[in-house]
């Protein structure tokens, strides 16, 4: 076993370092054939700038919690960071186990499927893929766990290394729990897979919803004593994943890594045209699924639209995380920070953060772009652009609206913000977004001027000016969004 260890561990190192030589083509090197002293003075040198960089980066981070903490005060910043420490963890096990046991944790790309998957055991599979996933997972947890103690005034060691050791054990806890799928017999699968989710759906949600009350013990739980104890508790769950990993069935892992082999193959495609690698994922995921489709039956009129847009939305549950994404993560924090108004710094970061993700097209506008390219129905239906786009938005804008207004009520109200002015934030913003998606018709080409507004483009714009007018108070940024709403449905006529 040590033999085959070494040998997936240098496979391993072999495979990182031909990923950071392709990465490296882009600053104009090549780790394996620039090898002068020059060449390796040059690679040194762009090392120390990314490492200065990112030091430099974490540190504003963190300098932005610090002003966050005075904004709200040491008492609720304090509560804040503990709900957080809680959440963290639940929400990494709801993640990770959903993808557990949507694909096996047992890791194959297509050259391991042809050459290694008969030459070695899954637990040695295991251990060299944990060995790598455990150090990311301690990195980011580290990291987190700086900026939740600077939020909440607690010893950075003690912050970073607790929400590490609770990202490594929420970690442990899903592959104890959905490696059993890998190891089931045939007839049995089903039934285990539908009990692991049952365990993993009922500790996240748990945790989740036990985060207020376990808040309050955070403070008296951070002690040496019980860090220990959770590290014993990580060897037990890692003897318990890599005895579950010794029972795996090879020929089901090898079946079930056919779509994460492709994902692999295509996987520097994201960095370049994310909207490509997303289609082509969806592509072959359709390929493989040996489910019969079911035959829709659309609705006459103007629920012809609407049904068309609940059959893309149950087709494509992966659509799901994009529009949570925006309704219950991005747009409530920005609303958050426009009625909590921490400071320019807050503002601008997030602001950064959510013109980045524009860059990839909305959910929101999925059906409405697939039936504008469409060109040959789309001159057959009745319906005006404005129309047509509230129709298809129709289902997507109504789960990013609910999710919108839970997750933004409830955060105003647990830092002490003004809930209905959040909510009716976060539903202008879902509103402005939808809009913005009807510039996407090449058909019907919307310009001020010389300038071609798209979704992009208009959208960037928009939570800029909404941005700045939340600096002179919640009332101008709502009706600065509001505003700019009724301009792009008016445009959109």
């Amino acid at each position: 076993m040590a033999g085959n260890l070494g040998l997936l561990a240098r496979l391993r190192l072999r495979h990182l370092r031909a990923d950071a030589r392709f990465l490296l083509f882009a600053v104009g090197t090549d780790i394996d054939e620039d090898r002068g002293f020059l060449e390796r003075t040059y690679q040194l040198y762009l090392a120390l700038i990314f490492a200065a960089a990112l030091a430099l980066s974490w540190a504003q981070v963190i300098d932005l919690v610090e002003g966050l903490r005075a904004a709200l005060g040491p008492a609720a910043a304090g509560w804040l960071a503990s709900t957080l420490l809680v959440l963290v963890p639940a929400v990494t096990v709801l993640a990770w186990g959903v993808g557990g046991l949507r694909e096996t944790p047992l890791r194959l790309a297509a050259p391991d499927i042809a050459w290694i998957a008969r030459a070695v055991r899954p637990e040695e599979l295991l251990v060299v893929q944990l060995a790598g996933s455990a150090a990311t997972t301690l990195a980011a947890g580290a990291l987190g766990g700086t900026a939740l103690a600077a939020l909440g005034g607690m010893p950075l060691p003690t912050g970073a290394v607790a929400t590490a050791l609770a990202l490594l054990t929420a970690r442990l806890f899903v592959l104890d729990t959905v490696l059993s799928r890998s190891a089931a017999e045939p007839h049995r699968r089903r039934a285990l897979t539908l009990a692991a989710g049952a365990v993993v759906a009922c500790t996240g949600a748990g945790l989740a919803a036990a985060s207020g009350f376990l808040a309050a013990l955070v403070p008296n739980v951070l002690t040496p004593y019980a860090l220990c104890v959770t590290l014993l508790a990580d060897l037990l769950l890692l003897g318990g994943a890599v005895n579950a990993a010794g029972r795996a069935n090879m020929a089901f892992v090898v079946d079930d890594n056919e779509l994460y082999a492709a994902r692999r193959s295509l996987r520097f495609l994201a960095l370049v045209d994310a909207g490509a690698y997303k289609e082509a994922c969806r592509r072959r995921r359709a390929r493989l699924s040996r489910r019969a489709r079911r035959t829709w039956r659309f609705r006459p009129g103007r629920l012809a639209p609407v049904s068309h847009a609940l059959a893309s939305l149950a087709r494509r549950p992966s659509s799901l995380a994009g529009l949570l994404a925006w309704g219950a993560l991005v747009v409530p924090a920005g609303a958050l920070v426009m009625a909590a108004r921490p400071g320019l710094g807050v503002l601008a970061s997030w602001l950064f953060a959510a013109v980045l993700a524009l860059r990839e097209p909305l959910e929101l506008g999925h059906v409405f772009r697939e039936d504008c390219r469409n060109r040959l129905v789309r001159s057959l239906l009745p319906f005006g652009r404005l129309e047509l786009l509230a129709l298809d938005a129709l289902p997507a804008l109504v789960v990013t609206l609910v999710a919108s207004a839970l997750a933004g009520g409830l955060a105003a109200a647990a830092v002490g913000a003004n809930p209905a002015f959040v909510v009716l934030l976060c539903c202008a913003f879902d509103v402005l977004l939808a809009l913005s998606c009807g510039l996407d018709d090449p058909a019907a080409p919307v310009r001020l001027g010389s300038v071609l507004l798209t979704s992009f483009s208009f959208g960037a714009v928009a939570l800029v000016a909404v941005g700045l007018a939340s600096l002179l108070g919640a009332a101008p940024a709502l009706a600065c969004a509001a505003l700019l709403a009724v301009l792009l449905a008016r445009a959109l006529r």
